[in-house]
């Protein structure tokens, strides 16, 4: 059977995508073995879809993909600054064509047109996230599950600063879209929001996720004495007080400052009829048990693997970003599909531009693409990598040198699935 990778532009009209848009979706849905969804409730839903680049995989004769790809591009923020980058989701692969290397073709396709385009990185998010390490893939950032027992969370700052205020759905994205900049920007690894995703937040309607609203959602605001917004938190009830104790989810949680942070939480301590609040992504270093009387009334949970980066252009990646000391190191990177493959000088000597050559010198460190993937954010230690025989030490010291060169003055933290 042939097969042949196709690209599609999603369009709208009066909110209602093209046909071939709803036939991609509809493929992609299934193979993600989500619900049968109405027609007319999918040509809405897939309308959100516009501004995407979408492939799929056809057969001759069907117009229904046997695999899909999603990708568009987006902003993330790296150490020192931001860079854009190739975000993939919805690869999937119609349950009766898989292993037939349909995954890999559609893949393949749109990290090739991101290098031709001057993306330097792709990014994906993925419960299967080890399946991308043979495209170059390496795992970059964890988030962690957190517990809060609102009945003995006890704020070592006693009095409540700041005034807070809710938002409804069609208010949400203007006033917190400035702050979701903001409060990224302290995150390597953090992306931006796009409208789409704004609306999904609020409202609940996704296409993963369900087509009707979810109508316990909520959003709060703080702002400082000066009335600068500093924060938002956007919650759903997760489990109904009438069972004696109620349970809320934070859906997202950005705070630009320590005192934003604080409020927030201890807005989301003090609801009444509710004795614990959850958040599945936050970060690994969550500041939260400092600022209770009881650190154990917020207990962590078990980590997960989050963001899975691909470098496709080693100066526009290693150059986007910042490092904390002046160092000259000579990498080496092995990547049979060639877009980081080469021996690397990174110059760290000018802080404001890092330079990032080729060159024939003797390599300090080799290293495949996954593992520089892994390394760019700062969230991984050379050193561990060294041990565990994924990075090569070639000058003693090396390994270490790259570590202090890396390092990021956060954990990598991204808390937007896609």
């Amino acid at each position: 059977m042939t097969h042949e990778v196709r690209r599609i532009v999603p369009h709208a009209t009066d909110g209602v995508a093209d046909a071939d848009t709803v036939t991609w979706t509809r493929a992609m849905l299934a193979a993600f073995l989500r619900p049968r969804v109405e027609p007319g409730d999918l040509a809405r839903a897939a309308a959100d879809l516009v501004g995407s680049r979408l492939r799929g995989v056809y057969e001759t004769a069907d117009p229904a993909p046997v695999a899909t790809l999603r990708s568009w591009d987006s902003r993330m923020s790296v150490p020192g600054g931001e860079v854009t980058v190739d975000a993939v989701t919805a690869i999937g692969v119609r349950a009766t064509h898989r292993r037939r290397g349909l995954l890999r073709a559609v893949l393949v396709d749109d990290l090739a047109e991101a290098a031709r385009t001057g993306t330097p990185i792709a990014a994906l998010t993925s419960t299967q996230g080890a399946l991308y390490e043979r495209f170059g893939f390496g795992l970059a950032s964890w988030n962690r599950a957190l517990r809060l027992d609102t009945r003995a969370a006890a704020f070592r700052v006693p009095e409540a600063t700041g005034r807070l205020r809710t938002l409804e759905p069609a208010t949400l994205a203007s006033a917190a879209a400035p702050v979701q900049d903001r409060a990224r920007r302290r995150h390597p690894g953090s992306m931006d929001r796009g409208e789409a995703s704004w609306a999904a937040l609020m409202t609940g309607v996704n296409l993963f996720g369900g087509l009707r609203p979810d109508p316990v959602r909520h959003a709060v605001l703080w702002s400082d004495a000066t009335g600068r917004p500093g924060g938002y938190v956007v919650y759903r009830v997760a489990q109904d007080w009438a069972g004696g104790s109620g349970e809320i989810a934070v859906l997202d949680l950005q705070a630009t400052t320590p005192e934003s942070y604080r409020e927030l939480w201890r807005h989301l301590a003090s609801l009444d009829l509710v004795g614990a609040v959850t958040w599945g992504d936050a970060s690994t270093d969550e500041p939260l048990p400092w600022l209770l009387t009881d650190p154990r009334a917020a207990a962590p949970g078990a980590s997960r693997e989050m963001l899975w980066l691909r470098i496709l252009d080693v100066p526009g990646a290693l150059g986007a970003r910042r490092y904390p000391v002046t160092e000259q190191i000579v990498l080496a990177v092995d990547d049979p599909a060639g877009y980081a493959a080469g021996t690397w000088l990174l110059d760290t000597t000018d802080p404001v531009e890092p330079r990032i050559v080729t060159t024939t010198a003797e390599p300090d460190v080799a290293l495949d693409a996954p593992a520089l993937g892994s390394l760019y954010l700062g969230g991984v230690d050379p050193r561990v990598l060294a041990r565990a025989g994924r990075l090569e030490e070639r000058t003693p010291g090396a390994a270490g040198r790259l570590a202090r060169l890396v390092a990021a003055p956060t954990v990598p933290w991204n808390g937007i699935r896609f």
